[in-house]
């Protein structure tokens, strides 16, 4: 089993969710091309869940978004947020350990978000694994690392894991340059 690194500190959570990080991560951006109305979608790592409200907007009150997350603190903030637009049947969040159970999941996941928080998990291929059963055929998973906390080397041994749980490289190109590629459960 790998060894737990560097886990995000709940309250550096609030420098993720300034609106400044737009012009660095802009979520039309990125998630546009992906989320669509009436989907269900994942963001696992969601922290105070600067994609996932993007991705509750996107996917409308027909949809819903699992946010899965292992500090009850990012969680908690998350509700809030949700609540305040609107959000609270949209969104759905889960705490690792408590009420995160990805067999439950198993073949409903539209698309689903990995964004800087690979490199935290201990157990990559665990992981990888649960995304693949949680996918529906189909299904696309934007995977990105922040290149200033993971080495190319380490992104592409997290990919290789990927491919082990059965997922393929898709061609298409995500908006993010560095670290990023899209994956897909084949039909």
């Amino acid at each position: 089993m790998e060894t737990q690194q560097n886990i995000c500190p709940w309250w550096l959570g609030y420098t993720m969710i300034n609106p400044l990080r737009k012009y660095q991560h802009n979520p039309d951006k990125i998630l546009a091309p992906f989320v669509k109305p009436g989907m269900t979608v994942l963001d696992y790592g969601c922290a105070m869940g600067y994609f996932s409200l993007h991705m509750a907007r996107m996917v409308g009150n027909e949809g819903i978004v699992h946010c899965v997350d292992i500090q009850d603190k990012m969680l908690n903030n998350l509700e809030r947020r949700a609540h305040k637009k609107g959000y609270s049947n949209i969104v759905n969040s889960m705490l690792v350990g408590k009420n995160y159970e990805p067999q439950k999941l198993k073949g409903q996941i539209d698309f689903a978000l990995l964004f800087a928080v690979v490199h935290e998990v201990p157990d990559q291929q665990k992981l990888f694994n649960e995304v693949y059963t949680m996918l529906k055929p189909g299904g696309k998973v934007l995977f990105a690392e922040p290149p200033g906390h993971v080495k190319t080397s380490e992104f592409e041994i997290s990919v290789a894991k990927a491919l082990n749980a059965g997922l393929t490289i898709s061609n298409k190109k995500p908006a993010i340059k560095k670290l990023a590629v899209i994956l897909t459960k084949q039909a």
